[in-house]
């Protein structure tokens, strides 16, 4: 991996820049927003507080698409699920043989909706594409290009789509992400997708605060014991789902002990530890300030909306994901409907479960 570029200038983006300057990368920062990139344009790269203090170097920051991405080995989607499909339609005439793209995290069927895409606008060139299940880091931004690592996940899942080049993308990139691990297929990464439960279950119960402004914990505080059972609740469906699919993935439980080394009696026990010890990973998440929030933008229709709708494929009732969804319909005044990954949008139209399972395995030409 001689080159690297990352699509998006956000936080996500940004926190991967010091990893692939230690992994010996030319890095390149795409964003269609000139002014998120122009920090880091200026200043040439990112600065890096602590122990491992260092500055990561940029060797190029641009909107220009074609000029970050040409000639890249590994190109890295950072941009929210919300726009997996229009970046895909962007890199569709652009790709070339044997990059590899790899979305950050893939939401639910961020690869399926990625290769539906790529396929539906012409491409033809001979890529992989893969998904990550989760973020790898964790950092405070502490300046306008200057951070501070908080943490580093123990436990990531990686699956490429089509199945079979799961082994080889992992090996590739195992340089840049050592504790990733190769997935069997991109339903286990995209039913360990976390966000859907913690962020919508935790901004709809503590919905009053959040538009009262009234500063909390998010995770330590925002989990109380009714929040725990309503986590549990839609957990135990995306679980089902996930087994009804072929894939075992972890509870939040065992997620949480798998990736952060933490596991209490309770999950309200658990959040405070992750938010309260010393080196709590979720010591910097701040308070959502309205439910115009990416907890609910994003992770509704990209996390939670597909969940429901492979569980419908999948024969799964999934009353606690539907009265989730429902109710944040409601609490909004937004039905999510031009942005939700529908089965349609991921190229899983008319599918049952079995057939859902063969494309996982084989890709949509298997």
């Amino acid at each position: 991996m001689k080159t690297v570029c990352v699509i998006g200038a956000g936080m996500g983006g940004v926190y991967l820049l010091p990893q692939l300057n230690r992994a010996g990368c030319k890095v390149r920062l795409h964003d269609i927003d000139e002014s998120r990139i122009a920090p880091f344009k200026a200043r040439g790269g990112v600065e890096v507080d602590g122990e491992n203090e260092m500055f990561a170097a940029l060797e190029l920051a641009t909107t220009d698409l074609r000029a970050a991405v040409s000639g890249a080995e590994l190109i890295i989607v950072v941009t929210g699920g919300n726009t997996h499909a229009a970046v895909a339609r962007g890199l569709a005439p652009l790709l070339a043989d044997g990059q590899i793209v790899l979305m950050i995290q893939g939401n639910t069927g961020g690869a399926l909706i990625f290769r539906h895409a790529v396929a539906q606008n012409g491409c033809t060139a001979k890529i992989d594409v893969a998904e990550m299940d989760n973020y790898p880091f964790a950092f405070r931004r502490v300046g306008p290009v200057r951070l501070r690592p908080v943490t580093e996940k123990r436990w990531l899942q990686v699956a490429a789509l089509p199945a079979k080049r799961g082994e080889d993308v992992v090996r590739r990139l195992k340089p840049i992400f050592p504790n990733a691990a190769a997935a069997p297929n991109v339903l286990h990464t995209s039913l360990t997708n976390m966000n859907s439960i913690l962020h919508v279950a935790s901004c709809a119960a503590n919905a009053g605060a959040i538009e009262r402004k009234t500063p909390f914990r998010f995770y330590g505080e925002g989990c109380t014991p009714a929040v725990a059972r309503l986590y549990t609740a839609v957990d135990s469906e995306r679980v089902a789902i996930a087994a009804a699919l072929g894939a075992k993935v972890p509870t939040l439980a065992e997620w949480w002990a798998r990736v952060y080394g933490v596991r209490e009696a309770t999950l309200v026990e658990t959040a405070k530890r992750l938010t309260y010890d010393e080196t709590g990973p979720y010591q910097p998440t701040g308070t959502p300030d309205s439910l115009a929030h990416k907890y609910i933008l994003e992770d509704l229709p990209t996390g939670l909306v597909p969940t429901g709708e492979l569980g419908k494929a999948a024969g799964v009732p999934t009353p606690a994901i539907d009265a989730v969804v429902s109710m944040v319909r409601i609490m909004t005044g937004r039905d999510f409907a031009a942005e939700a990954r529908t089965l349609d949008r991921m190229g899983l139209g008319g599918m049952d479960g079995a057939a859902i399972r063969r494309v996982a395995e084989s890709g949509f030409e298997g």
